[in-house]
């Protein structure tokens, strides 16, 4: 089986959805029964040195004008299969990524789409890929549930998955001299590390870190890119640069993924105060997870510890019960994950291979 991978975005880009796809190549490309290639953006460059599979970063603004050189790449490759990812940071707001199921389909050429984010935006700008035939991945188990009726009964003749995601972080093992160095790189062993990880958008919430953390016990690392160009941004550069933070905060910018999960293994707390919650679909607190590292984010129907995740759960917004969650639970550790690395991402390409043999 010939599969092509779309997305805007490709490592080294900076997004998830990056992320995920070449995550997703790698584990269908150890399948013996397939071959697997990525087009995606000109900005993926240079290509990763750990790629095996083939990469074909041709795409410029992704306007319309792209569409013939795409087109050429998948008449030479000449996949069995497309499979497009919904949305990336790097289709931006362009309108030829959700023409591109269309385009494929009056070709005759099978087409899988994953939606990896719920909102209107992405309701409306699907709603002819809805229509189509073919194949729908979704990553969050609530998914078709938080769709309207009619949504719903536009997709009905779809191939339909719910294939979980995993961490694009590796999972990092440190024993306490690794984990005490690392700590030691960003404040005294007295002080406790509090993280955040991910990208800092108004959703994220990130300006809560400084009202759920203590100045006073806490050492807040942000693991993200801030420009102060930024309005937002220029919001968390403004809070950490004054009293009672000043001198309290790291901002590590982009990292790469080695190095954020050693940061990740060694805090006391990774905290990601989501407006609209997360759960373990969400890659961020995924990847915190697989480090045994207490996890404080929010969620909307689920609330409270889990002891067996070492997660707490608080609603949207509620300062007060991340604060005192955060007093208790800081520096629990889960017991380390024992296990085959690539096993979460094997089982994920092997849904995807079924769901590819079900649309063909």
């Amino acid at each position: 089986m010939r599969v092509l991978l779309i997305s805007g975005s490709l490592p080294p880009m900076k997004c998830g959805v990056g992320d995920y796809t070449a995550n997703l190549a790698k584990a269908l490309d150890r399948r013996d029964d397939t071959s697997v290639a990525v087009l995606t953006d000109a900005a993926a460059k240079p290509i990763p040195s750990d790629f095996d599979f083939e990469v074909f970063p041709i795409v410029d603004g992704w306007r319309m004008t792209n569409f013939l050189r795409i087109a050429k790449v998948v008449r030479r490759w000449h996949p069995d299969l497309i499979h497009i990812q919904y949305p990336t940071q790097g289709y931006g707001r362009a309108y030829l990524p959700w023409l591109l199921p269309a385009l494929f389909s009056i070709a005759n050429v099978p087409i899988v789409q994953t939606w990896h984010e719920y909102h209107m935006e992405t309701v409306r700008r699907n709603l002819l890929n809805a229509i189509l035939s073919g194949g729908l991945v979704v990553v969050r188990p609530d998914y078709k549930a938080t769709m309207p009726n009619w949504y719903r009964w536009l997709i009905r003749r779809k191939h339909f998955g719910f294939i979980p995601n995993a961490s694009a972080i590796p999972q990092i093992r440190l024993s306490d001299t690794e984990r005490l160095a690392v700590r030691s790189s960003f404040a005294s062993p007295a002080v406790r590390l509090v993280v955040y990880f991910g990208f800092a958008y108004p959703p994220k919430r990130v300006e809560l870190l400084f009202e759920i953390a203590d100045p006073s016990q806490h050492h807040l690392v942000l693991i993200c890119d801030l420009n102060s160009n930024d309005e937002y941004h220029k919001q968390i550069l403004d809070r950490l640069n004054r009293a009672p933070w000043t001198g309290k905060v790291t901002v590590t910018g982009f990292l790469p993924a080695e190095d954020a999960g050693r940061i990740l293994a060694a805090a006391d707390a990774v905290v990601l105060p989501f407006q609209d919650g997360g759960g373990l679909w969400n890659t961020s607190i995924h990847a915190a997870v697989k480090q045994g590292t207490f996890v404080l984010t929010t969620a909307q129907e689920q609330q409270g510890y889990d002891s067996a995740s070492n997660v707490y759960y608080a609603r949207p917004d509620d300062v007060a019960d991340m604060r005192c969650a955060l007093r208790t639970h800081v520096g629990k550790r889960s017991p380390e994950i024992v296990g085959d690395p690539t096993s979460e991402w094997k089982s994920i390409a092997d849904a995807h291979e079924v769901l590819y043999t079900s649309v063909l």
